[in-house]
């Protein structure tokens, strides 16, 4: 397979976020990756995006696509996982993220699996006009 065909490849992986997004995304979870891939796939990760480029990892493109899915952009993404932080929420409501499985990564680190799915109504409540921090109580009361 030629470099072009590899590259081809591994956009047509994004699909059908458009090319002007995957960028975004990739900066998103940049702060809040689905899986640890370890230190230094992180650095190169990184590097990556700072040149204008984007991750091929599958789970970040998954976590992408699942999210579009049901209403989210990278930034409010990036919000909604933001208001998920006040260690109260996690003590408040057994449905936090926090209190669930979590995915291991390279080395044994543990990362939070916050499926879109599960807060499929947040976007919505967002664009309605509730807070981020008001969306995320309503999606965690379910």
């Amino acid at each position: 397979m030629s470099g072009s065909d590899e590259l081809e490849a591994a956009q047509a992986k994004w699909e059908p976020i458009p090319p002007e997004r995957r960028r975004t995304w990739c900066q998103t979870l940049l702060s809040y990756p689905p899986i640890w891939y370890g230190v230094f796939p992180m650095i190169e990760t990184r590097r990556l995006v700072l040149e204008g480029r984007y991750a091929n990892a599958e789970a970040w493109i998954d976590l992408a696509k699942r999210a579009e899915a049901v209403g989210f952009t990278p930034q409010t993404w990036l919000i909604f996982r933001q208001s998920l932080e006040p260690a109260y929420l996690k003590d408040r409501f057994s449905s936090h993220p926090e209190n669930m499985p979590k995915r291991r990564g390279n080395g044994g680190v543990e990362t939070v699996v916050v499926d879109p799915e599960d807060f499929s109504e947040w976007p919505w409540l967002f664009e309605a006009g509730y807070r981020a921090g008001e969306a995320t109580w309503q999606a965690l009361v379910r």
